[in-house]
Formats: structure tokens, C-alpha cells, sequence
């Protein structure tokens, strides 16, 4: 019995957690993680939250509803791409490429919760403050303890889904492409790179050459 059936039948909470695609795969991934992605936008919408990368996430200017969820979609297809071609390299198994990019639009469910955390009241508040700290070196800041506590728990939430993201994305490129050991994990990292690169490049251009107001 492997690893993954063994914690698929022993531990199926964590199962679903970190490694879902022993369950869900192919087209049921790609539909849940496509629609994922642009609630997702549509949520960061609603604050300015940018997901100006395969990993970065940042309150930004405003722009329109599109942008937030092209941008969406740049992350995860640059990041999808790289991994189907190193899939093909790397692994002896035939795989199918409705995997790979079901699996990869499914990993990044855990930035709507990242999306939703930072839209609370509190978080805007202190950023508020801290934006006027830095135009302002000499002026404090007026931050509650009460505001100050969620801004902290929501930097938290938003790096343990950083974290748990990108544990899937691995885990679901592992799967997808039958690899395992060093070989995958190199590719990986280097395939994470590289669609860093592509994806802040093409949605730099997308600004370029966006409709001005």
C-alpha cells in the first residue's frame, strides 16, 4: 500500500487537506478551481487586493473587475504550463493534461480565504495608518490594540495559505505527472521560478497596455 492510500484511508481530514487529488482530479478540479479563481478576483475586487503573481498578493490601485480576474487566470495557466512541460520531460508516465491544470486552478482555493481575511474593516484601518506612517515618519500611528491583533491574525491566515497553496501545488503537480524525489521537487522550485517571472511580466504589460480612464 503507498503513501497516499494509506493516508487517504487512515487520516481522510488531512488527506483532504494536503494531498485532495487521491479524490478529485481532472475536469470536477479544473470546474471547482476556475470557479474558485474568479470569486476570488471578484472578492479582491472589492478591496484592490492584487494577485500580481503566481505567489504575491498585494492592496494596490483600482482597477477594473476584469483585471482582478485575468490576473487570476495569468497565475494559474503560467504556473500550469511550466509543469505540463516538465511533466512531459521528467516523468515516464502518460498523464493527462485536464489534470495538471484541473489540479493546479483547484490549488489555489486558499487564496479566497486569504482574499476574504483581508478585506476586513480592521486590516484596511491599520494599513491606512501605516500608509500615513510612512508618508508621515514623524507622525504616530493610531492603531487600536483591537485592530492591530486582527492585522496580525490576518497576516497569519494569509501566510498559512500561502503556505498550504503552495503544499498543494506540489503535491498535485507529484500526483498529476506520476514524479517523485529530487527530480520533482528541482523542477518544482525551478518551474515556481520561472512562472513568477512570466506571470508578473505579463500582467506588467497588461497594465501597459491597459485603457487609461
Amino acid at each position: 500500500m503507498n503513501a497516499s492510500t494509506e493516508l487517504k484511508k487512515y487520516n481522510p481530514v488531512i488527506a483532504w487537506l494536503f494531498n485532495p487529488f487521491t479524490y478529485i482530479a481532472g475536469r470536477e478540479s479544473l470546474i471547482i478551481g476556475l470557479i474558485g479563481i474568479v470569486a476570488t478576483s471578484l472578492i479582491g475586487s472589492l478591496g484592490d487586493i492584487h494577485f500580481d503573481g503566481v505567489l504575491d498578493m498585494h492592496i494596490g490601485a483600482k482597477t477594473p473587475v476584469w483585471f482582478f480576474i485575468a490576473e487570476g487566470f495569468i497565475n494559474w495557466f503560467s504556473f500550469a504550463v511550466l509543469l505540463f512541460i516538465a511533466g512531459r520531460i521528467f516523468s515516464k508516465s502518460a498523464f493527462r493534461i485536464v489534470d495538471v491544470f484541473g489540479t493546479q486552478a483547484f490549488c489555489r482555493l486558499p487564496t479566497l480565504i486569504s482574499a476574504a481575511a483581508l478585506l476586513l474593516p480592521a486590516n484596511k484601518r491599520v494599513l491606512d495608518e501605516l500608509t500615513k506612517m510612512v508618508q508621515n515618519p514623524n507622525q504616530l500611528p493610531a492603531l487600536p490594540l483591537a485592530d492591530t491583533a486582527i492585522f496580525a491574525a490576518v497576516m497569519i491566515i494569509v501566510l498559512v495559505m500561502l503556505v498550504w497553496m503552495v503544499t498543494l501545488m506540489y503535491r498535485a503537480y507529484a500526483v498529476s505527472c506520476n514524479l517523485k524525489g529530487t527530480k520533482a521537487i528541482i523542477s518544482f522550485i525551478v518551474c515556481l521560478v520561472i512562472a513568477e517571472v512570466i506571470s508578473k511580466t505579463g500582467i506588467f504589460v497588461m497594465i501597459k497596455f491597459m485603457p487609461q480612464n
